[in-house]
């Protein structure tokens, strides 16, 4: 279930949080609102996976660690891309903000705007500005059907 009161308590307390190298970058970002949100991260199995001698990995280094040739390849290893407007905690990517080295920027999607790390602190997007949206997958595994059994 989407705890999204915790989201918004997230989003407040870094608030006037920037970009900063290692600590604070799109994905930890990211990371973290899902884990707010849901208990766990978007992709803990990630986490600090994608620096090598303390430096971001290039574009190369990248398809070789992880075996995706892009950034949505790769989201769509671990979340659901959805069409349409993304909603309200969805991961979200825009072009144009601190790109570095994946072409794009990670943030997350508050409804009709979606926060991103900026240089000094959060900037936020008008929703129609995103260019793709990935949420949580539900999973139903963990219904049952009923055991009634038919007359």
């Amino acid at each position: 279930m989407n705890d999204y009161r915790a989201l918004n308590e997230y989003i407040d307390e870094v608030r006037d949080d920037g970009f900063m190298w290692h600590v604070h970058d799109c994905f930890q970002f990211t990371n973290e609102a899902f884990r707010r949100m849901y208990g766990k991260g978007w992709a803990d199995d990630w986490t600090g996976k994608y620096i090598s001698g303390g430096l971001y990995m290039r574009k190369p280094d990248l398809i070789k660690t992880f075996g995706f040739n892009s950034l949505e390849e790769a989201l769509d290893s671990k979340l659901k891309r959805i069409e349409g407007v993304a909603p309200r905690g969805a991961l979200v990517t825009a072009p144009g903000l601190n790109i570095w080295d994946i072409n794009k920027a990670l943030g997350i999607s508050l409804g009709n705007k979606a926060a991103f790390l900026g240089k000094d602190k959060l900037s936020f997007l008008r929703i129609a500005r995103i260019e793709n949206a990935w949420i949580k997958a539900v999973s139903y595994t963990h219904l049952t059907l009923p055991t009634t059994p038919y007359v």
